[in-house]
């Protein structure tokens, strides 16, 4: 288990994917990139310590204006990444929630280079004690446009009941607050699936005030498996049989799920493997699904075109997908 999270944080936060050069393309000013990480020089000297490689230099994962002259758009959502302070795979920090509160600030302050553009989340342990306060110091004092939560990293079970309250009363304060929540659901646990879904639906979602949520990488944690199919299939399961959680909406972001080439543990989708998952996008609905590129795995244009060429996808499903939904 402890490799596989850490394999994940490679993959998500370390920037393997990113190509030597820089695409030369005009910028489209028009995309709007949902999920984009950015990371403190505190934070990358926390991946550092404990022997993670970073494959360029440090202004690459956090200086703003690095990233989105990376990027190729000047659209996009900015998630904190502060919940990495609570994952026991990094050690144990005395001033943890001093650290936390840091890196929401430096999140909350990059956003002020274009407030119009940028939408900034702020992310938490929601097992920690002090993740309600966190939560609502966002809220009030930082006035974050959203909530990030990773399952992965502080291994949140919905089957553990303890882990089942804590969480509730995060959802159900950032529901009541209007506070969007981008959502890395899979814990990495070998069970993970159809019941996690059922017990998100029945005991979270049926139980809060109307929500927006963004299901990170298509529900797992990237690339395009049979977790991925068994995930979607159970969310929409629970779209078609549960009329509790139709109040809400419901979003699936598509970033780092189409790999054309490989990554630390996650293979490149073969030709029929794309086929396959331009079927579940298709079967979720591009209303429903949100681009995101999980920077640095791809600039915004590099990954539209990915989509667009190996996925087949039509005007229409780009328009759609690419239509502010209001996350």
């Amino acid at each position: 288990m402890k490799n596989c999270i850490l394999m994940i944080l490679v993959l998500a936060f370390c920037g393997v994917l990113l190509p030597s050069q820089t695409v030369e393309s005009n910028v489209d000013k028009q995309i709007y990139d949902h999920h984009v990480h950015l990371m403190s020089p505190q934070l990358i000297k926390v991946f550092k310590d404990i022997g993670i490689p970073f494959s360029r230099p440090d202004e690459f994962y956090s200086d703003f204006d690095t990233v989105v002259k990376r990027l190729e758009t000047n659209r996009l959502t900015i998630a904190s990444m502060a919940y990495i302070y609570g994952s026991s795979e990094f050690g144990k920090f005395e001033n943890e929630y001093e650290l936390v509160k840091a890196e929401n600030d430096f999140i909350i302050k990059a956003r002020e280079k274009s407030p119009k553009n940028i939408k900034a989340f702020c992310g938490v342990d929601p097992l920690k004690s002090y993740a309600l306060e966190e939560v609502k110091r966002c809220h009030k004092t930082l006035k974050a446009d959203g909530l990030k939560i990773h399952s992965n990293a502080n291994q949140l079970y919905l089957t553990e009941p303890e882990h089942l309250a804590k969480i509730k009363e995060i959802y159900k304060y950032a529901a009541k607050k209007k506070m969007p929540i981008l959502l890395h659901f899979d814990n990495s646990h070998r069970k993970f699936g159809e019941p996690d879904i059922k017990l998100f639906a029945d005991e979270i979602l049926a139980k809060i005030k109307p929500a927006k949520i963004q299901v990170a990488h298509f529900g797992t944690s990237g690339g395009f498996n049979e977790k991925t199919k068994t995930v979607i299939d159970a969310f929409i399961k629970q779209f078609n049989e549960n009329p509790k959680i139709k109040k809400h909406k419901i979003y699936f972001d598509i970033s780092a799920v189409a790999l054309d080439k490989d990554s630390e543990g996650v293979s490149k989708l073969t030709d029929a493997e794309f086929a396959e998952l331009a079927v579940y996008a298709r079967k979720i609905g591009f209303d429903k699904i949100i681009f995101g590129t999980d920077y640095p795995l791809y600039t915004a244009t590099e990954y539209l075109e990915i989509l667009k060429t190996r996925l087949k996808l039509t005007d229409v499903e780009i328009e759609m997908m690419l239509k502010d939904k209001g996350i």
